[in-house]
């Protein structure tokens, strides 16, 4: 009995994953809610929950990790999850500042779609419509200068609405000495 429930959880698990993964919310039955990115980063709504959103937080994420060619990369749906969070509280984009970073093996979910269709035979970025509605949100989406260039990529490949940061460890930096708590996202 424990197997097989081991089996439907890790199953379900892995349905879920490549949902979001993809962009689509997962199904209906999973209890998620998408208060202020719809499709992305669903929460369970939990108000009695001991720690909750709290207005007036700031938080950088530095997203390293790859994503298959067209998927979503998962540091952006961490980003829109704490955003659900503060709206499943009843709280909204304003009440929290958030700034992303993307570099190493990340940098590609910032690339233009004629950019990323060229390089890896996608239609297009498949990241970029969740990019700009966390921009809507108030998220600061960054990208390091230097990782792109050692990974190849020419800063004119890069979506227009993503700047060019000299370096991801000088976002952190400065985020962080401004009061930004980190997370890392890879």
């Amino acid at each position: 009995m424990r197997d097989t429930v081991m089996r439907i959880s890790f199953v379900l698990a892995v349905a879920l994953g490549a949902a979001a993964a993809r962009g689509q919310p997962p199904p209906d039955d999973a209890g998620l809610v998408y208060p202020l990115v719809p499709g992305h980063g669903g929460v369970v709504p939990l108000p009695r929950a001991a720690e909750q959103p709290r207005k007036g937080a700031k938080v950088v994420f530095d997203v390293t990790a790859d994503a298959k060619p067209g998927e979503v990369n998962r540091g952006l749906e961490h980003v829109a999850r704490l955003l659900n969070l503060y709206g499943a509280a009843g709280l909204t984009a304003r009440d929290v500042k958030i700034a992303v970073v993307f570099h190493g093996e990340a940098d590609k979910a910032v690339l233009s779609d004629a950019a990323y269709a060229a390089r890896f035979k996608a239609a297009a970025n498949p990241n970029l419509p969740l990019i700009r509605d966390l921009k809507k949100a108030g998220v600061e989406v960054f990208v390091c200068g230097q990782s792109l260039h050692d990974r190849g990529f020419k800063a004119e490949e890069v979506a227009e609405d993503v700047p060019v940061a000299d370096s991801a460890m000088l976002v952190l930096v400065n985020k962080q000495t401004d009061g930004y708590a980190y997370i890392p996202a890879p």
